[in-house]
């Protein structure tokens, strides 16, 4: 597998980045939930998602998380994970608030591709939930819809869409 070195704003995230990637899901995750799940469900999923220990255990079994640092202040993150077939799985894609819309996302993208061209991975996937207005971004980024899934979750169901980019000559 080829190791890639990110160059610029983007850099592979660090345990001793835990902090940082919190301060980013801190500043988006549950405002971008609130209108579409529960409270009850928003915390369900924070505390085994973002809280220092998840992150920590996601980093240690193969997570990959890039960030995006700007002046030294982190203004968003994503993280990926390479899927048996040999499909890049985004599992998280955050941007602060006050940062969205600056291509921030896209960057992150970009570089996640980038890295999928170097590993001759045929497909970039991601899930997203069906009511997040996310889906707009990623469409917009080449994304296609491949499945819809309800996934059990705790006592909870994920509602969301498997939206894929092919990488098949992408680059």
């Amino acid at each position: 597998m080829y190791f890639y070195i990110v160059e610029g704003k983007i850099r592979i995230a660090f345990i001793t980045d835990i902090e940082k990637i919190m301060e980013v899901a801190d500043a988006t995750w549950k405002q971008t939930y609130a209108p579409i799940i529960s409270k009850e469900q928003i915390e369900f999923m924070y505390e085994r998602s973002y809280s220092y220990d998840a992150l920590k255990v996601q980093m240690q079994n193969g997570t990959t998380f890039l960030i995006y640092v700007e002046e030294d202040k982190t203004l968003g993150f994503a993280a990926y994970q390479f899927k048996d077939d040999n499909i890049i799985f985004i599992p998280k894609i955050y941007i602060k608030p006050e940062e969205q819309r600056k291509n921030v996302g896209k960057k992150l993208l970009k570089e996640i591709e980038k890295i999928a061209a170097k590993n001759n991975c045929p497909y970039v996937e991601l899930n997203v939930n069906r009511k997040n207005n996310a889906i707009y971004f990623y469409k917009k980024m080449g994304f296609e819809l491949h499945e819809k899934v309800d996934i059990a979750y705790g006592k909870f169901w994920l509602n969301d869409y498997v939206l894929r980019k092919s990488m098949v000559n992408s680059q």
